[in-house]
């Protein structure tokens, strides 16, 4: 079986996002080739009816080329299915929204800038259920383990639409892979805690790897393909990543 075969096939289940992820989500960002603190990120989670509300501030510097500032807000469906997003580039001084049509068939990526609305972009989608992850935004890697906690399978693949400095999803998409890996454990505020650790394997690369604590609650993503590292504030993985 292909990679997109079995993305086709998989179902998302209801996710349980756990109780401690709606406070204290704050994150360093780290240069993953530096090993130095290039940025930080903050997020929350609230929970409707209808589904889940992510909202989020990142920003980082990881060279001259690669520096940004974004606030984001986005909804999944009580299946975990990515419903609509807006982020603004707050060093542009743009706004990009991002909503799938209702069928789910394609998505449309719309721009406010200076109060004039640009020309909205529209791509096909691959397959109707996918995730944003922007590089930056530790929310989104907490949303893609949920997902994979609820979705135990052989094969677990997973369709990433990752927006880029072009905002733009047309061939922006990524099939990921998330595997168990070898249990670990770190200090949060000074008390050692137990850790699961998932393997993140791109098409291509180096594989990223993903330490959850017991509750499911994201506490590091190692992700050489986004260049960063996102670490849990006061919290030390032990021993240090290599």
């Amino acid at each position: 079986m292909n990679l997109r075969t079995a993305l086709a096939s998989s179902v998302l289940a209801c996710v349980s996002l756990p109780a401690f992820a709606s406070t204290y989500n704050n994150f360093i960002l780290v240069g993953n080739q530096s090993g130095k603190p290039v940025g930080k990120a903050s997020y929350s989670i609230q929970q409707s009816k209808k589904g889940y509300k992510f909202q989020g501030h990142f920003q980082y510097s990881i060279s001259s080329s690669q520096t940004g500032q974004y606030d984001i807000s986005y909804k999944l469906d009580n299946t975990g299915n990515f419903l609509s997003a807006n982020i603004q580039d707050q060093i542009a001084q743009k706004t990009y929204n991002f909503e799938p049509n209702k069928q789910r068939t394609s998505i449309e990526v719309s721009t406010i800038q200076g109060g004039s609305l640009g020309n909205p972009t529209t791509a096909n989608l691959p397959q109707p259920d996918f995730l944003m992850v922007s590089i930056g935004d530790p929310s989104a890697i907490q949303a893609l383990m949920d997902f994979v906690k609820a979705n135990p399978k052989p094969q677990p693949i997973y369709l990433l639409l990752i927006p880029m400095s072009t905002i733009n999803p047309q061939n922006r998409y990524r099939l990921v892979s998330v595997q168990p890996d070898a249990d670990r454990s770190g200090t949060l505020d000074g008390k050692t805690i137990a850790l699961k650790s998932f393997a993140m394997r791109f098409h291509t690369g180096q594989a990223g790897e993903i330490y959850l604590d017991g509750s499911g609650n994201l506490m590091e993503a190692d992700i050489p393909k986004f260049e960063l590292n996102y670490i849990r504030k006061n919290f030390t993985l032990t021993p240090p990543a290599q």
